[in-house]
């Protein structure tokens, strides 16, 4: 008997310590965005500044993850663990943004769909059309047409600004 009550004792000390690391748990292991602002970031993690203002430099340029652990100086794996945890999406994540972003802005500007694409680091235009379709739900000539950006595009997620 003696055994039986230490063991739901037991059971109720393992349950208490769950329950109070569900958030660090949710905090450390959340799927969702965690926007920050670029000056967050490098305070966070000082060298991630570079590789931010490094991606912003050469957004028309591929930009493989080797390259931009290197900037850093880590790992691959490690660069976009403390990327992801940090800026609060994956590398390729980012990249992908502010390369739309861009491409809208040249859009706006008239420069034609191709361009724009070609600018901005995308394979071709068909790319920057399938890229803009997912993230913002129109095209690169519907967004010309209508000049502005549906309500629920690419508003959900904060991109860090660079200083």
């Amino acid at each position: 008997m003696a055994q039986l009550g230490q063991n739901s004792g037991m059971r109720v000390g393992i349950a208490t310590m769950l329950a109070s690391m569900s958030p660090i748990a949710a905090s450390t292991h959340s799927s969702r965005a965690r926007p920050a602002s670029a000056v967050a970031a490098s305070t966070q993690h000082p060298r991630l500044g570079m590789v931010l203002a490094y991606i912003h430099q050469h957004l028309g340029e591929p930009l493989p993850l080797r390259k931009l652990a290197a900037v850093v100086g880590l790992s691959v794996g490690r660069f976009v663990t403390v990327f992801r945890q940090t800026v609060g999406m994956t590398p390729h994540r980012y990249i992908s943004l502010k390369r739309i972003r861009h491409a809208q802005a040249l859009l706006r500007q008239g420069l034609s769909p191709s361009l724009a694409a070609h600018e901005c680091g995308f394979y071709d235009q068909s790319h920057l059309c399938r890229c803009m379709k997912s993230a913002c739900g129109m095209t690169p000539s519907e967004f010309q047409l209508t000049g502005q950006r549906k309500p629920s595009s690419l508003g959900t997620e904060a991109l860090p600004s660079v200083p």
